[in-house]
């Protein structure tokens, strides 16, 4: 029997949805809590602050939902929940909520609170007895260690002491890692082959198999520094740095029109990762910068004026000029490829009503154009402006 998802009920009940940004908090500790929320799109951090230290306790995703708090009489925040990505959230308020759980059974119900209850005791549990190094930190001195013992601590220190020797390598067997992980952190299988997985990703280990059962080869001298650097700077493999977005999307994302984006992107504006459209590298820009970084164009001074569009930001006496010199129906079939309504306007402000009138006539009547020939009837506009325009400086 198919059972509809938190995700699937809000979207069917058009709830409000809000958009947040990398960091973003969405709520602290003790506030009280008017609605709950349902993850669309990006990944949500839920932590506790203990000690003064920052703890997350759950790291939730698309479709899953957080926010609400059954067990307790009262609608209040028991943890922190900060956006961990850019995303998008439905928000269905507590009334919602509360006459959907009313319409439960008690026994549901009653279940319902016993694992909100236990839930919360787990959070607070793994708040107070977490230890603090991140994974990659203490999966690396594991390996150092364990490293260590393979190599032997003599040999180590004699290619150490040697001039010019390079570092020993060590290749524990996987099996023994998993094992010692198990006993030592009390971790998951699962949970062992994601930070594993991690350290093959960040190039500091390798795993082969070489017929009698699968190792971990790694330099234990070098690891925990390189592990070190690596979680100080927070380095995170997250798909985001690798997912690419169309044109359309990227419009979507930072909410600009799709043209002003591709004049800046004609334009040089933005750097290589962006022109690939790069959604981890898009976010970044617009939790630093804000949507004006993408919708406003860079001003461009007379000498860098390149292409027809780059007339926005000339002065009108040098446009005055400049059309005054070109052929109404040349300057029709210019106008007929410019998408800028304020490059246009400008244009035909230049005009002299009857001129003005044969262009627009022009236009009305204009088949296609051979897009070589309006390209250089462009530029020399652009270049008619820009030596107007340097001349007078």
């Amino acid at each position: 029997m198919h059972h509809l998802s938190a995700l699937e009920y809000a979207e069917r009940g058009h709830f409000t949805w809000m958009r947040a940004f990398a960091g973003d908090v969405l709520y602290t500790e003790g506030m009280p809590g008017s609605h709950m929320y349902v993850i669309k799109e990006g990944e949500v951090d839920l932590y506790m602050v203990r000690e003064e230290k920052r703890v997350v306790v759950e790291r939730l995703g698309k479709g899953q939902c957080f926010g609400m708090t059954p067990h307790l009489p009262k609608s209040t925040r028991i943890n922190n929940a900060a956006a961990r990505s850019y995303c998008e959230l439905y928000l269905i308020d507590n009334a919602t909520v509360e006459s959907q759980l009313e319409a439960t059974s008690e026994l549901g119900h009653s279940l319902l609170q016993t694992l909100s209850d236990r839930l919360s005791v787990a959070h607070e549990l793994v708040a107070t007895r977490v230890n603090y190094q991140p994974d990659l930190l203490v999966y690396a001195q594991l390996l150092q260690l364990l490293g260590m013992a393979e190599i032997g601590k003599a040999t180590a220190m004699a290619r150490n002491l040697a001039p010019g020797a390079q570092p020993p390598s060590a290749r524990v067997l996987l099996q023994d890692v998993v094992n010692t992980a198990r006993l030592m952190f009390g971790h998951s299988d699962k949970h062992i082959s994601g930070v594993l997985a991690k350290l093959v990703n960040l190039h500091l280990v390798h795993i082969e198999d070489d017929g009698n059962g699968k190792r971990v080869q790694c330099v234990p001298r070098d690891i925990v520094s390189q592990a070190r650097k690596v979680a100080t700077n927070g380095v995170d493999q997250d798909k985001s740095n690798y997912e690419y977005l169309s044109v359309d999307e990227f419009a979507g994302l930072v909410e600009v029109d799709r043209q002003v984006l591709l004049k800046k992107l004609a334009g040089g504006e933005f750097a290589d990762d962006i022109f690939t459209f790069r959604r981890a590298e898009i976010i970044r820009l617009l939790n630093d910068k804000g949507k004006r970084f993408f919708a406003e164009r860079k001003i461009k001074a007379p000498a860098e004026f390149s292409e027809v569009a780059d007339l926005e930001f000339a002065d009108q006496k040098s446009i005055f000029s400049a059309v005054a010199k070109v052929d109404t129906y040349d300057l029709a079939k210019v106008l007929s490829t410019v998408d800028s309504a304020v490059v246009k306007q400008k244009l035909l402000a230049a005009l002299s009503r009857s001129r003005r009138e044969e262009v627009e006539g022009d236009l009305a009547d204009m088949g296609p154009v051979d897009p070589v020939e309006v390209q250089q009837l462009g530029n020399g506009l652009v270049r008619e402006v820009r030596e107007l325009m340097t001349a007078g400086r």
